[in-house]
């Protein structure tokens, strides 16, 4: 537990309850190995923390963010407390260290989906022990104060930045048509060749092994060259 003190000491957390830093530090295998049925691993804590999280980022962005309509602020918050990001910020505080895993199996198990969870329930282990207020310090500093450098723009998908694009030159009608497939391997792996389309005129072509990643790739191709016009 010396270590997970140091870690709350270096991030200026301030704790009493040093024991459920503990549990939200315990990944399962290090629980099966240590064997005191009394010890949990941070499985509970991570879904308490992930609404906890879910909440702070939500009336963040409503409140900071009046430009936005209800997809783009749902998008911008779902960008935030996806595994990603938070692997992310979870490196950065060096989280990664301080996880109690079992023997021989640190080096397989600390993933970014592990570090996404050990995150989620750190917040929980705050709010428990200190209130809201301690925990919004915390997100504040290390998840908060990023979101302002999210460009919305960046987050969205070619076919949705198309489709907002070509309604603002009033030109409603877009279509994703399949004009070829060929097979690639002996094993019947496909790719597909779409066209993208508006108003009978074709101005986007992508290729891609399914046909949603086809026509995301030639939404692309569209965006771009009407964007560049």
């Amino acid at each position: 537990m010396n270590k997970i003190s140091d870690f709350l000491q270096k991030n200026n957390i301030k704790f009493k309850n040093l024991k459920i830093y503990e549990e939200a530090f315990s990944h399962m295998s290090y629980i099966n190995e240590i064997k005191k049925p009394e010890k949990k691993s941070y499985e509970r804590l991570e879904f308490l923390g992930d609404s906890i999280l879910s909440q702070i980022v939500a009336i963040y962005v409503f409140n900071n963010f009046s430009d936005l309509d209800q997809g783009e602020l749902t998008l911008l918050r779902s960008y935030v407390v996806k595994k990603e990001f938070l692997s992310k910020v979870g490196k950065e505080i060096n989280l990664q260290d301080y996880i109690n895993i079992g023997n021989g199996e640190r080096n397989n198990i600390i993933t970014d989906s592990v570090i996404e969870d050990v995150f989620e329930s750190l917040i929980a282990a705050i709010y428990l022990d200190s209130g809201y207020e301690e925990t919004y310090k915390f997100l504040n500093k290390n998840i908060l104060v990023k979101i302002k450098n999210i460009d919305i723009d960046d987050l969205k998908d070619y076919k949705t930045k198309l489709q907002e694009f070509l309604q603002n030159e009033s030109e409603k009608s877009i279509e994703y048509n399949i004009v070829s497939k060929k097979k690639l391997t002996s094993n019947n792996e496909l790719e597909f060749f779409v066209e993208v389309s508006s108003n009978g005129i074709v101005f986007g072509r992508g290729k891609g092994k399914s046909k949603k990643e086809a026509a995301q790739n030639a939404a692309k191709d569209a965006y771009q060259k009407r964007v560049k016009k």
